[in-house]
């Protein structure tokens, strides 16, 4: 074998727990003595029953002629899917003159049916001892506990043989032998109690831990992730058969579907806690609707099973929920592995604790698919290859849900400061089309309206030196007229100057303010008043934007208070400049008046340059007060 790929299959068949099996040259009889612990490599065989037909004097027929294969009962035997029954034969002699109790123990997590029957060679009497099995109520096992326990008299000098019959049809058949006093077969189980209630500790704080965090955050993924983990516990349990003694004793058939059920459920289960993890969407991921459709295409297989209880057994729905359960195990993690692979490749960085969290639960799932397929009978890890992965799972994945709740901040604060940067700049476009649509209707008011009235009033004032030929009431005509033009070229300036200050370059922020009021105190019924202390220019785009602020709302105190007197206030202090505006009108009930529009302009214009804008109106007057915060890069004003 090529070297440099001997290894790497060595390091694989390693960590799938492939081993090579030993048999022994005969089947040889356990010598009962004073031991606590017998060995039964070598003293048990096994027959496949195909025609299901075959009685135990058949099978005892079949011993006396050689036809047992011997197997290795101290490890665990797969023969991968079986439609058979199979016998297990083991011969005890005991050496002692006095009786001896046993107990042989067959720790399966699974077994249809099991019946023992024992061959006493003394008086050539075959007598049926017991039967048991899921599909019996537990109560009436020959000992209560999660593995198949049968107590076992020998007298002195007696020889036997035992003869199981073991139904595990529609199931991989996976068997192990244990023969000892009870005191000591019994003790055999206290690490695995031990194993499963540290194991169960870690998966109930898990539990716990993600049904608090669902119940205060309200993120789906800790629903998804606590039915997950209920769905795996029950399929863990059930593959070593402490489902029956723990959780429910009597389902019947049910425990025949009960790892095929969990199994699918998980696997649509931790397709969704992925798809959540990974924020997969079909706008960044190409594999979203084909991993979308094969999740509920496994939603409708996990419910299958119990159609099949609505039926009889037969022996082909068995097969096809076995390789089912089986095949999909196996295209669940590869479809998971490749998601998050794909969401990595797009720069989800957090992808790689999931793998990591994945790499476990794979390589025991790997250890247990084949297994169940009958390639390899050992267990990488203790108790179960597929319990440690699921734990290590669980605790790598509880730690990687804290760094997403970190990224997701992080990423929420940068798509807030992104939003915030496009708004801005939306808003300053339309501020800008705004400023634009200003200067041209002050241009062309100018340079068109403008000029035109200056021509009339040039053409009318030209019939001044015939004013004394003219009556009275036409010289009063003639000097209404004249007032007329000279009003509407007064409003044109005022339009003209309220649509673009025309210095405001030179004049700066306080001087165009300073103007406009005093143009107003002038020609408005409302009296103006303007305290300020400025001192730190800023730039001409957000000195506009106060102008327009203030502008606006010194049009509505003249268009809606009905004021006698106004005040505007510019005051700065170390980090913020203060704009109030009050006046001493009638007040305003809410923004569905007539000075909704230019007072949501104000709101505009302030979000704009990061402020907030208080109101209080009554029928007394209205106070508008502004903070805006003033930008560092500000210039000394002069």
């Amino acid at each position: 074998m090529n070297k440099g790929l001997s290894i790497p299959l060595l390091v694989l068949l390693y960590f799938t727990g492939f081993t090579v099996a030993v048999h022994a040259d005969d089947i040889r009889p356990v010598m009962v003595d004073s031991s606590a612990i017998y060995s039964l490599n070598g003293h048990i065989g096994y027959y496949e029953d195909t025609t299901l037909e075959a009685t135990p004097e058949d099978v005892l027929a079949i011993k006396r002629t050689g036809g047992l294969i011997p197997i290795n009962g101290d490890e665990y035997v797969s023969l991968g899917y079986t439609d058979s029954y199979y016998w297990l034969v083991i011969d005890l002699k005991n050496t002692l003159a006095d009786y001896v109790d046993l107990f042989l123990s067959i720790p399966s997590s699974s077994i249809n049916l099991l019946e023992l029957y024992q061959w006493n060679a003394g008086n050539r009497t075959l007598t049926f001892v017991s039967r048991t099995g899921d599909r019996l109520p537990f109560a009436e096992r020959p000992w209560p506990v999660w593995e198949f326990l049968f107590p076992i008299r020998l007298n002195g000098g007696e020889a036997s043989t035992l003869l199981f019959k073991v139904d595990k049809r529609g199931q991989n058949f996976i068997i192990k032998t244990q023969l000892g006093r009870r005191e000591a077969i019994l003790q055999q189980d206290i690490p695995i109690y031990s194993a499963f209630s540290f194991y169960a500790g870690i998966f109930a704080f898990a539990l716990l831990l993600n049904v608090l965090m669902y119940l205060s955050v309200g993120d789906r993924i800790h629903l998804y992730y606590s039915l997950y983990i209920c769905c795996s516990v029950t399929l863990v349990l059930d593959e070593v058969g402490l489902t029956k003694e723990w959780l429910f004793q009597d389902l019947g058939r049910l425990h025949d579907y009960v790892k095929a059920i969990s199994g699918t459920l998980s696997c649509a289960l931790l397709i969704q806690v992925m798809q959540l993890f990974t924020n997969q969407t079909a706008a960044n991921s190409k594999l979203y609707h084909f991993t979308n459709g094969y999740k509920y295409l496994l939603w409708v297989l996990g419910t299958m099973p119990f159609l099949a209880l609505l039926f009889p057994i037969d022996i082909r729905v068995e097969k096809a929920i076995f390789y089912s359960a089986t095949i999909q195990g196996i295209v669940s993690m590869l479809v998971i592995m490749v998601c998050v692979i794909d969401r990595i490749r797009s720069g989800f960085v957090l992808g790689y604790y999931y793998l990591l969290a994945l790499l476990p639960l794979t390589i025991g799932g790997i250890n247990y698919v084949l297994q169940v397929m009958g390639i390899v009978g050992a267990q990488l890890l203790k108790p179960n290859g597929v319990v440690v992965g699921f734990a290590a799972e669980v605790v790598i994945l509880s730690f990687a849900f804290t760094l997403r709740y970190n990224f997701l901040k992080r990423e929420k604060a940068q798509l807030k400061k992104e939003n915030d940067r496009i708004r801005q700049q939306a808003v300053q476009q339309v501020f800008q089309a705004q400023e634009d649509e200003r200067d041209r209707l002050a241009k062309d008011l100018h340079d068109d309206l403008g000029g035109t009235l200056s021509v009339i009033r040039l053409k009318v004032t030209d019939f001044q030196q015939k004013l004394n030929g003219m009556q009275l009431i036409e010289r009063e005509a003639y000097d209404e007229t004249v007032q007329l033009i000279a009003r509407a070229c007064d409003d044109l300036r005022e339009i003209s100057h309220s649509l673009k200050p025309k210095f405001f370059l030179e004049n700066g922020l306080i001087g165009t303010i300073k103007e406009r009021l005093s143009i107003l105190n002038r020609v408005s019924a409302v009296g103006f008043e303007f305290v300020y202390q400025y001192t730190h220019r800023q730039d001409y785009e957000t000195e506009l934007s106060i102008y327009r602020i203030v502008n606006e709302l010194i049009n509505n105190i003249i268009k809606h208070s009905c004021a006698t007197q106004a005040t505007v206030q510019l005051v700065e202090t170390a980090d913020m400049l203060i704009i109030t505006v009050e006046d001493n009108g009638i007040g305003f009930d809410d923004l569905s008046t007539s000075a909704g529009i230019g007072l949501k302009n104000v709101y505009s214009r302030t979000q704009y340059l990061g402020g907030r804008c208080l109101i209080d109106t009554n029928k007394n007057g209205t106070t508008i007060t502004i903070e805006i915060p003033l930008q560092d890069d500000g210039n000394q004003s002069t």
